[in-house]
């Protein structure tokens, strides 16, 4: 029975650490028990991994977005509100994104954790 309620403390520490914003991460957290530092570790590669799938994501839709205006500019000569407004749109998503991709690495490098 003990060994049960000991088997479930590293799922607890995971659940915790996920609602711990990227910003708080440090290696204060790393020093709390071995526990903490392999859910802490576990949680900011999975933040890492959606991070960066999300940044490839938005600059896909840039790289679309960019060559639908170009080829309206191209065709018409003028530009599409539209497609203008779309473009804009991804580029303020793949900005986000970067953003938010960067904020999960300074994390890890916080917790002196390898890329």
């Amino acid at each position: 029975m003990v060994y049960t309620a000991v088997s479930a403390i590293p799922e607890l520490v995971g659940h915790i650490l996920e609602y711990i914003p990227n910003r708080n991460f440090g290696t204060h957290l790393l020093e709390v028990s071995p526990i903490w530092r392999v859910e802490a570790e576990r949680v900011l590669w999975k933040r890492y991994k959606k991070a960066e799938e999300a940044y490839d994501r938005a600059v896909k839709k840039k790289e679309k977005a960019n060559d639908a205006l170009g080829q309206s500019l191209e065709e018409e000569g003028i530009l599409h509100e539209l497609e203008w407004e779309a473009y804009q749109k991804a580029c303020k998503e793949r900005t986000n994104a970067a953003v938010e991709h960067i904020i999960v690495k300074e994390a890890i490098r916080r917790c002196n954790l390898q890329l």
